[in-house]
């Protein structure tokens, strides 16, 4: 039930950085504060871990690959919590042109539909 909301979420912010990247990178660009950035991260762990548990009950090789990626994303989360180089990774981002945004909201989408299906 989690995963279906999570995948819903995940479509719908897909398709808007596909078609409106400014927004993802007007907020990027911005300095984030240090709470917003805590529930990004935990946006991103939620998601790692929704994954992780869906893959264990899917078979196939293609089920695990997405629970390796799911891990891999709960992995940086950590990391990225604990690191004093979030805010160099966030102003990184925020440099990039609109076309890496949009590219990324096409893999967001995907990762969506993906836990929808799954």
């Amino acid at each position: 039930m989690f995963s279906k909301t999570l995948g819903i979420v995940w479509v719908c912010l897909g398709l808007l950085w596909v078609f409106k990247p400014r927004v993802f990178k007007a907020r990027l660009e911005k300095k984030m504060s240090r709470k917003v950035k805590r529930i990004v991260f935990g946006f991103m762990l939620i998601l790692s871990f929704t994954m992780i548990g869906s893959v264990i009950k899917v078979p196939g090789i293609i089920a695990k690959i997405v629970g390796v990626i799911g891990m891999f994303i709960a992995i940086k989360a950590i990391m990225a919590i604990t690191s004093k180089t979030s805010e160099n990774v966030f102003e990184w981002w925020g440099k990039k042109p609109l076309t890496v945004f949009r590219i990324l909201g096409a893999v967001v989408f995907s990762i969506g539909v993906l836990i929808l299906l799954v």
